[in-house]
């Protein structure tokens, strides 16, 4: 009978080691997926950069659909984008016309209290993460802005717009000025 237990005890032991092993190379998996998809593996670091409120308006260009459920429009060096009822989106990809890049945003969630935009670097083979560059929105409507700075005009970059919940939508806008074209 004792041998039979050693047994149990040695197959559960092993059968750890194995579930363990296995969870570690999910996330190796996970990287290998998103690298092949043209993702960075790269985590944003949360800065917590809360964007400043402001009072300054968003104007859409004329002809942008407000209602779209995402659109990107650039006009005279700025980047505007509506979303409405996203989780998650990018933009296509852009050039800046000097070092930095100014973000009006607004928005609003239903179970959230914040959504972020972060810039993104091209690089061979998908997309490097800009240090830093994570500006976090309050979801109350109202206009918020952060500058990106330290930026390089050669480079091309796209804006991710998102919030930590599958379960409720994002609506809202914003414009991106400094952008090249």
């Amino acid at each position: 009978m004792e041998r039979k237990t050693k047994r149990m005890r040695l197959a559960a032991l092993l059968l750890a080691a194995v579930l363990a092993f296995g969870l570690t190379g999910c996330e190796s998996l996970k990287d290998s997926v998103a690298n092949m998809l043209g993702y960075s593996s790269a985590e944003e670091v949360d800065t917590t950069n809360w964007a400043e409120a402001t009072t300054d308006p968003i104007m859409l260009p004329e002809g942008t659909d407000a209602t779209a459920q995402w659109t990107n429009v650039v006009a005279n060096g700025t980047l505007y984008g509506v979303y409405n009822g996203i989780w998650s989106r990018n933009t296509g990809y852009f050039q800046v016309s000097g070092d930095s890049l100014t973000i009006t945003a607004c928005g609003t969630a239903e179970g959230v209290q914040e959504y972020k935009i972060a810039l993104w670097k091209k690089v061979d083979g998908g997309a490097q993460y800009v240090d830093g560059s994570t500006g976090y929105i309050h979801t109350d409507g109202s206009n918020y802005r952060f500058t990106i700075g330290g930026l390089d005009p050669s480079a091309q970059y796209r804006l991710t717009i998102s919030y930590d919940s599958s379960r409720y939508y994002l609506y809202g806008m914003f414009k991106a000025e400094g952008i090249a074209g």
